[in-house]
């Protein structure tokens, strides 16, 4: 959400950032509606006041003599009080239509990020491991996991349809070390606190997170105004919403592991089977709020984090900063984790660190306090990591010419020791 004080204010500024986004100004038009907006309010007020002086020479007037005719004044009292509820209908509707327009609009983007229209103009901001050439052809999971019995795509559209998967033995064993070393490793070894949380969650707190009221069709929706959660992020960063924390506390750390639920509307022929893109998912989730000059430096120590995970998984990476036309609707700057899969012959996704700046902050009025003030807070979020997609980077990078899978060393005492899955 955005201060209109600040559109006020620097209305270039604001528009050049729309422009970057690639989209059309719009501050002309929002200052327009406020300004009407405190139009009816001063009016609004105005007449408050005049009725307030009406209503106490009425009483006065009563008192000096039971002959004085105060019918004329109440009913100057009544028009001025259905003039008042009219302006205020009409200041009503003007915020209304202002915030309308502005829950739509993009948080302002990081001057780091760069220009650009799509993912094409995504920069490579560090490379990380060696992708190791074999000497017989990679297959991808899907074909690996389906070969040793331990994905079922048949049993799972039997039950849920497209989109799902089923693990089962050696895989579903895997997919369970890969979350308790992740979480150990947050909790541990990077400072975050461990939080079980739920999995659906109200229409104000999907707002507060910026998938709502924009990316509705992304989300399935249940009963009750109970939204199944696109990610873990939605529940750590509302654990705040519409509370004020004592600046003394910052910054705050948290992690969960939770399925993650999205409808992959306009995914249509997109990785429709593989654990790429499911409509369920698993994955570790990472979420910071810390005071605004520190939130860049916090970015970092994330995306330290998050790396240093796939060293110890000895996976081939690069880390890709965003440009401003592939950077989400909630984030400043993003920062991509992408894994070689030599089975499909490029990188893939499987992290996103995004500094969200005072944008979610504002849109759930979550403030800190120090000594002498108020402020909005920075949020941060990463995945660390998704499960799912690194069961493939893994599948992918650690077969073998016999067609095993091998265990990453890191892993093998979160699978009872167990060193390849044959």
């Amino acid at each position: 959400m955005h201060d209109i004080k600040f559109i006020k204010k620097e209305p270039k500024k604001f528009d050049d950032f729309l422009e970057k986004r690639n989209l059309p100004p719009t501050s002309k038009k929002l200052i327009e509606i406020h300004n009407n907006y405190l139009k009816f309010l001063n009016s609004k007020e105005t007449l408050q006041q005049k009725r307030n002086e009406l209503s106490t020479s009425i009483g006065k007037l009563s008192k000096e003599s039971e002959k004085t005719d105060t019918e004329s004044i109440k009913k100057k009292v009544v028009k001025i009080k259905n003039d008042i509820q009219e302006l205020e209908d009409l200041s009503n509707k003007k915020m209304q239509e202002l915030n309308t327009i502005l829950e739509n609009i993009p948080n302002i983007l990081d001057e780091k990020v760069p220009y650009g229209k799509s993912d094409k103009d995504n920069k490579v901001y560090r490379i990380g491991g060696k992708i190791q050439k074999k000497d017989f052809n990679p297959v991808d999971h899907v074909v690996l996991g389906e070969k040793l019995n331990l994905i079922n795509y048949r049993q799972a559209s039997n039950i849920s349809g497209s989109r799902f998967s089923v693990l089962r033995s050696e895989l579903a064993l895997l997919n369970r070390a890969l979350i308790n070393y992740m979480l150990d490793k947050h909790t541990l070894k990077n400072g975050y606190v461990e939080y079980l949380v739920p999995e659906l969650v109200k229409s104000k707190a999907l707002f507060g997170t910026g998938q709502l009221p924009k990316f509705k069709a992304d989300l399935f929706q249940t009963s009750n105004d109970l939204w199944l959660i696109p990610t873990g992020e939605v529940s750590l960063t509302n654990l705040h919403r519409e509370s004020i924390i004592s600046n003394k506390d910052l910054p705050l750390r948290y992690t969960t592991y939770t399925n993650c639920f999205r409808s992959e509307a306009g995914s249509a022929g997109i990785d429709t089977k593989g654990l790429i893109r499911e409509h369920q998912f698993g994955k570790v989730e990472l979420v910071s709020i810390t005071e605004p000059e520190k939130s860049e430096n916090e970015l970092y120590r994330m995306i330290d984090c998050v790396e240093n995970i796939l060293k110890d998984l000895q996976l081939p990476y690069r880390i890709i900063c965003l440009c401003s036309g592939d950077t989400g609707f909630s984030a400043s700057i993003t920062y991509d984790f992408e894994v070689w899969m030599p089975g499909q012959k490029k990188f893939r996704e499987v992290s996103s660190c995004s500094n969200c700046k005072d944008f979610q902050a504002r849109r759930m009025k979550m403030r800190i306090k120090d000594d002498n003030t108020i402020f909005f807070p920075h949020t941060l979020n990463g995945s660390g990591l998704a499960v799912g997609r690194l069961i493939v980077a893994i599948i992918e990078n650690y077969q073998t010419k016999d067609g095993h899978i091998n265990i990453p060393s890191v892993l093998q005492k979160y699978m009872g020791g167990k060193e390849n899955i044959k």
